[in-house]
């Protein structure tokens, strides 16, 4: 069963006896914005079952209503159960049989055709909405922009309004730019733009757009008095047809780009970062671009995830695709040219940007490679002094100042004063670049010494924040000291 959307429970009702089962609708043939009332009836007594619906030929029930009223059938009283459902078909379309249990019998009730014409739309209209795009034929993926505009007499004022974009599983809405009211012949006019992705080749349909706007209404009560409501009116827009072609094999990116590579510096200390960014930008699909697998002979990369940005400029649609990474070295080396296919918009052609190659040159390699970080010591030499006879009273006031000292020494606070001299020793290896370089000459040695260089590389040149063991990072630095 199509098109009847969910059933979730059932309605338990208790009739006379069953006499028989009616649908219909108030209109077969309607135009785009009027609204459909689809009625079921069912007259007789017994237990009957109709299945609730959430929606009718495809499209979402809008309002729903239920009576129960005594009549005659067959000289008989019976009770007669109408159930209507209220629904806005956009397109021509079929409500399906469905079944009906009555006193544990499945009846079928009968398919009934909705046919939906376009409606017509003139300048008097108090409310109208229009579609463009910039182009009849795009690539699978190529971003193009939908211009949508709503306009409405200067005269009328609309309480709300809501706006439901064309539905379809093959489009991607990317974004929206909401235009200014702009008032011109006495009328209120804006135009929004919507940057759109095609997502499967073939024939694409676009529209109608629906705009619901609630307006103002005055009708008369039951005593005669004019009663002031609010009523809502609902408008549709053209249709717009978009030929969506099929990306060579191999290429996923089109559109029209352009590459820049940049670092912050040319020339390092050994063991120092260097900050590279790689940016395209342009009109393209950009968030399909792939991040790049940075690996270089000589230098150990960091690479941060890529960034995505969209906007809107001059009514088009632009990304720019921005990727970091840090790149530390101990001796010179190039970072490589970049390159990115793809389709470009302009030729019609598979064209490849690349970027040029940057020389990193690095002072001091020799230092840290060569030789060992290690803590020098000067050399004591033997002084010979000349023996002198201490007499009697030199040697009372060294006993004496021998006797002060020692007692001082004694009150002290050695624990405190030891306690402070270990705290102010701990080992802050997070933030040593000197323990890095250490690190970094060591490499070759232990593999786990490699990656705690790199975690530690990312803590102080990238901001993250790896959890370090302290103890065994000062342990395994005083180890290569030695």
């Amino acid at each position: 069963m199509k098109n009847l959307g969910k059933i979730s429970l059932l309605l338990l009702i208790n009739l006379s006896a069953f006499a028989g089962l009616n649908v219909s609708v108030n209109k077969e043939n309607i135009t785009r914005g009027e609204r459909v009332s689809f009625t079921i009836k069912v007259t007789g007594e017994g237990q009957v079952r109709v299945p609730p619906f959430d929606q009718l030929c495809g499209y979402d029930i809008e309002g729903r209503m239920q009576s129960r009223k005594d009549v005659y059938a067959n000289g008989k009283r019976a009770q007669e159960l109408s159930l209507i459902y209220t629904f806005m078909p956009e397109r021509s379309c079929v409500i399906e049989a469905f079944p009906v249990t009555i006193n544990d019998l499945e009846v079928m009730s009968e398919a009934i055709n909705i046919n939906v014409s376009k409606m017509t739309i003139t300048k008097n209209e108090p409310f109208l909405v229009s579609l463009k795009t910039d182009k009849d034929f795009v690539y699978v993926g190529e971003p193009f922009e939908m211009s949508v505009e709503f306009s409405q007499r200067q005269n009328i004022t609309s309480l709300g309004e809501a706006i439901s974009l064309p539905e379809s599983k093959n489009i991607w809405i990317k974004s929206e730019h909401k235009g200014r009211l702009v008032i011109k012949d006495r009328q209120a006019k804006r135009t929004n733009v919507y940057a759109l992705s095609a997502q499967q080749s073939g024939k694409l349909l676009l529209g109608p757009l629906r705009w619901d706007v609630k307006v103002r209404s005055q009708s008369k009560d039951y005593w005669g008095s004019f009663v002031a409501r609010a009523k809502t009116r609902t408008f549709f827009s053209n249709e717009l047809e978009i030929h969506v072609k099929p990306l060579p094999e191999g290429i996923d990116i089109v559109g029209s780009l352009d590459i820049q590579v940049h670092v912050d510096k040319n020339e390092i200390n050994s063991g120092e970062a260097v900050n590279l960014t790689i940016i395209i930008k342009g009109r393209a699909n950009i968030e399909d671009i792939p991040s790049f697998s940075i690996h270089l002979k000589g230098a150990q990369a960091f690479n941060e995830d890529p960034s995505v940005s969209h906007y809107l400029q001059g009514g088009k649609y632009f990304g720019s695709f921005t990727q970091k990474s840090a790149l530390v070295a101990q001796k010179d080396f190039v970072i490589p040219s970049f390159s990115l296919s793809y389709m470009d918009t302009n030729t019609d052609t598979i064209k490849t940007i690349s970027s040029q190659e940057i020389e990193i040159k690095v002072h001091n390699e020799e230092a840290l490679i060569d030789i060992p970080l290690k803590i020098s010591r000067a050399d004591i030499e033997d002084i010979n002094r000349p023996t002198e006879v201490l007499n009697y009273l030199q040697a009372s006031f060294l006993v004496l100042g021998g006797f002060i000292l020692g007692l001082l020494v004694a009150l002290l606070p050695w624990r405190r004063i030891f306690k402070s001299k270990n705290t102010r020793s701990k080992f802050a290896a997070k933030e040593s670049k000197e323990v890095l370089q250490l690190l970094m000459s060591n490499m070759h040695k232990d593999p786990k010494i490699e990656n705690l260089v790199k975690e530690l590389s990312e803590n102080i040149y990238e901001g993250k924040t790896h959890k370090i063991d302290k103890k065994t990072l000062k342990v395994l630095v005083k180890k290569l000291q030695e």
